[in-house]
């Protein structure tokens, strides 16, 4: 009976072990997962504040190098106008001074009458060797500016001051959002600019992560609740709890942030490509009748991990002007058919749009690289290219009417897009053979106004039906303006109403809800 007892208990005690330990050790996995996750956060905002920093303050060092050689030593309209002018050239800097005799001058703002003797010790530091970073102060415009010093000769001197909000801009958002604290401080611990919540301090409740400039020595401090930081570990405690109980210990994958140095806006989209920057949204189509999701377009963003997300309409335009809108284009069907292959599977009468640009009608190779990427099931007039006015009128009539006619060969539909904005879009209509009109957004907010746009939607499906062609109406933001189309026998329509551009992930599951078949 003993020997049974004893072997009872050391079950039970197994039994107890095997029930706590997974959860405890579970727990205790997700919990330094989820605090490692909050403090690269937290690193990747300090690393943007110091990339940002280092910035301005290297267009401060130069800026004023360039001051000390070329500024008169005195105050003449010429010093005048050229610290004028270094302050209307930079996007940083709110006033440039002179220094000579101890006291300020004159300004890029104005000539002093008087000259303002300096007095504050942390002024008086001249490099002649790199710049000087003075703490914030109050200045002749009493306005609190951080100074920046930089030494000529002979006791002259020339400074730059700077909104020390201009530091925080690229994670001013987050600091709002996840309840964060910021500092900059130099090497002695003058603070130069600092933002959030004065509720978050650094102690031992608190994640916080610094880092420091290589080059011009201050440090980047961000720190936020740990509480608030972890809020989504202690949301999901019970299933980290269940996950161990079931022996399966879930992993995170924490994403690194790219850190790339400012370089000029064409290089960096260049980089964004092969950096993962750039992502695909997706914007679904309904039928007008029956609402069904019949298709979606595929739109461009680019995630930039300092700017944060860029529209098209700012970084297509540099694209196609420096021909990347070709490569990026290859990579935006690539990415098309990897993310809507089975989505395309499972609905047969769905189709996706892309947008051409005025560079793909100079490519020879665009018929057979489209052919190359896409098949089955994206064959049959599954693919709609959309092309506008503005692309037509960039390209030779006979190269046009050869890209539309390869690419009609291929399967794919021709959509005339923006239809109405342009000068001569009932030319086109005659002169190229498309399938679909996509009414702009304009005239689609006119409908149910006063404006003298409000019956063209009306003539527009009419000549569209002459034509043969099917009409889709983006832009569609009520239930007033869905029903009005939906009278006149739109065939499809698209908009916020409906829903707005989405990830992949987010589109299969709006599928799910607005089954196509």
């Amino acid at each position: 009976m003993k020997r049974r007892r004893r072997r009872l208990a050391w079950i039970a005690i197994a039994a107890v072990v095997a029930g706590i330990l997974p959860p405890l050790l579970t727990l205790a996995v997700t919990y330094r997962q989820a605090v490692r996750e909050a403090e690269q956060r937290l690193a990747s905002y300090a690393s943007l504040i110091e990339r940002r920093s280092d910035e301005i303050f290297g267009n401060a060092e130069s800026t004023l190098q360039d001051l000390a050689t070329h500024l008169d030593r005195n105050c003449t309209q010429a010093s005048f106008e050229t610290l004028r002018k270094a302050v209307y050239n930079s996007l940083y800097f709110r006033e440039a001074g002179l220094i000579y005799d101890g006291s300020v001058q004159c300004t890029s703002v104005r000539v002093l009458e008087r000259p303002v003797t300096i007095t504050n010790p942390d002024h008086q530091v001249w490099p002649q060797d790199g710049i000087h970073i003075a703490a914030p102060d109050l200045t002749l415009e009493q306005e609190v500016s951080i100074i920046v010093f930089h030494g000529v000769s002979g006791g002259v001197a020339v400074n730059l001051l700077l909104n020390p909000r201009q530091l925080l801009e690229p994670i001013r958002d987050a600091i709002g959002e996840n309840n964060l604290a910021l500092r900059i401080e130099r090497k002695d611990g003058a603070v130069l600019a600092r933002a959030g919540s004065a509720a978050v301090v650094d102690d031992g409740d608190s994640l916080n992560v610094s880092r420091v400039s290589q080059r011009y020595g201050f440090r980047a401090v961000v720190t936020g609740p740990r509480g608030a930081m972890l809020h989504r570990w202690w949301e999901n405690a019970t299933l980290f709890v269940a996950l161990g109980l079931a022996m399966s210990l879930p992993l995170f994958l924490v994403l690194s942030h790219l850190d790339r140095r400012e370089r000029s806006m064409d290089a960096q989209l260049r980089d964004a490509l092969d950096n993962g920057e750039l992502r695909v949204h997706y914007q679904p189509i309904h039928a007008a009748g029956s609402l069904r999701v019949v298709g979606a377009e595929a739109l461009l963003r680019w995630q930039h991990p300092m700017r944060g997300m860029i529209l098209p309409s700012v970084f297509v335009p540099m694209a196609e002007e420096t021909g990347f809108i070709i490569p990026m284009t290859h990579w935006l069907m690539q990415r098309v058919r990897s993310d809507l292959h089975d989505v395309m599977k499972e609905n047969p009468d769905f189709y996706i749009a892309l947008n051409l640009s005025p560079k793909h009608f100079t490519d020879a190779t665009l018929p057979s690289l489209i052919e190359d990427i896409f098949a089955e099931p994206f064959s049959s007039g599954r693919l709609v290219f959309k092309v506008t006015e503005r692309e037509l009128l960039a390209a030779s009539n006979k190269t046009v009417h050869e890209v539309i006619r390869a690419l009609r060969r291929s399967g794919a539909r021709i959509a005339l897009d923006d239809f109405g904005t342009g000068y001569s879009s009932l030319r086109y209509l005659a002169q190229f053979k498309f399938d679909l009109l996509k009414v702009d957004k304009a005239f689609i907010d006119s409908i149910g106004t006063e404006s003298i746009t409000a019956g063209l939607v009306n003539d527009m499906l009419a000549m569209a039906r002459r034509l043969q062609l099917q009409v889709v109406a983006e832009g569609v933001e009520t239930i007033e303006q869905l029903e009005y189309l939906a009278n006149l026998g739109i065939d499809y329509v698209q908009g916020w109403y409906f829903a707005p551009a989405m990830s992949v992930d987010a589109l299969r599951v709006y599928l799910h809800k607005h089954r196509v078949r």
